[in-house]
């Protein structure tokens, strides 16, 4: 049986306070801001999601995100074993801080400005660290992770300063863009060489122009080398006991990639070279994002980028891929997109029979209530035309970015739990394989319809 730990000894933390069991699941088990930890991690929505690992669904996880999925890496466990690993542990030992969006740079690929909280901000994400503190201290492994920098927050470096590990096994990783980690800062925090310490560094390009531009149009390069090379001595003192260097794969840099991982290797030292692929992060708009994404068939670059990936730099051990060569969800501009949306609002808009063939539809499909999946603009259309005809149950989204429509709350699609006479209209019908996936997943037995295929439907009745 499939195997993940997470669930049983690993807490993600969020900036706004909520508390995931991995980074790459979907749903939350609580709130560290309003709750205490213990609450948290032995409270109901936790243990739901444990038992998506048990009855091995993966239901919560993100399929096309998680490295151990991705690459089919998790431990195989007879019955025994797996049993005797999926009791939940007392407290978590595996931490995941990312709870400060902080940062010296702005990213194009995650933002559009240098991000600084205001007093509200810092108070809170100063509560989680003191929630925190007492269980790092006996934690196997902390990981100050990628929302924002460590050495650029005040709080995240607060935590570095104060953790004091119980034992010297335990383990310590620091993600940063590596313009902060210098020798001043070091020396805040080089009682962590004492223990297991691997530090990620990210970033994104040797070629300085190309790094000015990824970085927001920082003038930052010339010490973000001499700190790769710091990092690198410090490594060879055994003070950092892995030095990882990673890149985001995107439109601007993918043709550098063989070049960047064999100087990470030769020059740097790096005992591993991630390529990662771009993520939807907060602050990237849609239109953005699909500039970027060249793992997106329909980019026109993304030929180009599968060629790349044949080079033999590619096949060294210490290169490791986290996704950046699987293929994304074929999309075409989101201009196209909302054009043929325009298109379907308008068809709807013209065809004074539109209710009287909704309802038909309706009926000769034996539907009585009906989801709508998906949070965009475009919900609040379809809602507005379905309301009076039947039951609109809810709204259903994976990445939810309104909490309610109409008045009526989204639910986040982990926290759905299908009945038997459910049935789902989907508005993002371009991502409708993975929606059809995660739904089967969840046990969903009820009609899906794709949006276009709908509308169509119900415009060719002649009524």
């Amino acid at each position: 049986m499939k195997y993940c730990n997470r669930p049983f000894e690993h807490c993600y933390v969020l900036p706004d306070g909520r508390v995931r069991i991995c980074g790459w699941t979907d749903g939350t088990i609580g709130n560290l801001i309003e709750q205490d930890l213990d609450e948290i991690w032995k409270g109901e929505k936790a243990e739901i999601q444990r038992d998506a690992i048990r009855n091995g669904s993966f239901a919560f996880c993100r399929k096309t995100s998680c490295p151990f999925l991705e690459n089919d890496t998790l431990p195989d466990l007879d019955e025994e074993e797996f049993d005797r690993k999926t009791v939940t542990s007392d407290a978590p030992v595996d931490f995941s801080v990312a709870c400060d969006y902080v940062c010296n740079h702005s990213c194009p690929s995650c933002r559009e400005k240098v991000f600084v909280g205001d007093s509200k901000y810092t108070e809170n994400v100063n509560i989680m660290i003191d929630k925190l503190l007492p269980y790092l201290d006996k934690a196997d492994y902390v990981l100050t992770d990628g929302n924002g920098d460590a050495f650029a927050s005040p709080s995240i470096m607060r935590m570095m300063q104060e953790i004091r590990f119980a034992r010297k096994e335990s383990r310590f990783g620091i993600e940063t863009n590596g313009v902060l980690f210098d020798e001043e800062h070091w020396e805040k925090i080089k009682h962590l060489g004492e223990h297991n310490l691997t530090v990620t560094v990210t970033p994104n390009s040797f070629v300085p122009s190309t790094y000015k531009y990824l970085n927001g149009g920082h003038d930052t390069y010339d010490k973000m080398i001499h700190n790769l090379y710091f990092i690198k001595q410090l490594r060879e003192q055994e003070l950092v006991n892995e030095y990882n260097i990673s890149i985001v794969v995107q439109d601007r840099n993918f043709m550098e990639v063989p070049e960047f991982a064999k100087r990470c290797i030769e020059d740097f030292g790096a005992d591993q070279v991630v390529i990662k692929p771009l993520y939807h992060w907060f602050g990237l708009s849609e239109d953005l994002y699909w500039q970027k994404d060249i793992l997106n068939p329909m980019h026109p670059y993304h030929k180009e980028y599968m060629e790349v990936l044949k080079h033999p730099i590619f096949k060294n051990e210490k290169v490791f891929f986290w996704g950046a060569h699987n293929l994304h969800p074929a999309v075409p501009h989101p201009a196209y997109k909302y054009k043929e949306q325009l298109d379907m609002v308008i068809k709807c808009m013209e065809d004074e029979k539109l209710p009287e063939k909704i309802g038909k539809y309706l009926k000769d499909n034996d539907i009585n209530s009906i989801y709508i999946y998906g949070d965009e603009q475009l919900s609040t259309f379809i809602y507005n035309i379905l309301k009076d005809i039947v039951n609109v149950k809810g709204f259903i989204a994976r990445d939810i970015c309104r909490k309610e429509i109409c008045g009526i709350p989204v639910i986040n699609i982990c926290d759905y739990k299908p009945a038997l006479e459910d049935n789902i209209i989907v508005i993002n019908y371009k991502y409708i394989d993975i929606i059809r996936k995660d739904l089967e997943i969840l046990g969903f037995k009820g009609k899906l319809f794709e949006m276009d295929k709908f509308i169509n439907s119900v415009l060719m009745l002649d009524i």
